[in-house]
């Protein structure tokens, strides 16, 4: 009677095969952890840029002249921001001088081989009495 054992080549296929397998679950935990940092790096753009619209709204709320904040930019860290305002035209009629102010937000950080990019914009009231 024979005895029933595994030979050397189903031995080297099987090892062949967890091997594949292996190389397949590594490279999908990979690109998982790529995107977790890539989710994290947007999530941090966006809460600068919201920052800095939140802190031009102060400024200009407590501003004698718009046009000091027209054109303002930093830095955190690898990020990158600038904020810009610009008047924009409007139809209105009121005892006060008023103008319509766009302001656009934008961070930029190196991602991989590119570069990340998060704009806002919104518009505000400013006005000052005559």
């Amino acid at each position: 009677m024979r005895a029933k054992a595994f030979t050397l080549l189903e031995v080297m296929a099987a090892v062949m095969i967890l091997g594949i397998a292996m190389v397949v679950l590594i490279r999908a935990q990979t690109d998982s952890l790529n995107a977790v940092i890539r989710v994290q790096n947007y999530e941090r753009a966006v809460f600068i840029t919201e920052n800095q619209l939140h802190w031009t709204y102060v400024d200009l709320n407590e501003a004698e002249d718009w046009t000091e904040y027209s054109e303002i930019s930093g830095e955190d860290g690898d990020y990158l921001w600038s904020v810009f305002i610009e008047p924009e035209e409007m139809e209105i009629s009121a005892d006060t001088k008023t103008v319509m102010l766009r302001i656009s937000a934008v961070t930029q950080w190196p991602e991989g081989r590119g570069q990340g990019l998060v704009e806002m914009q919104t518009h505000y009231l400013w006005g000052e009495e005559n």
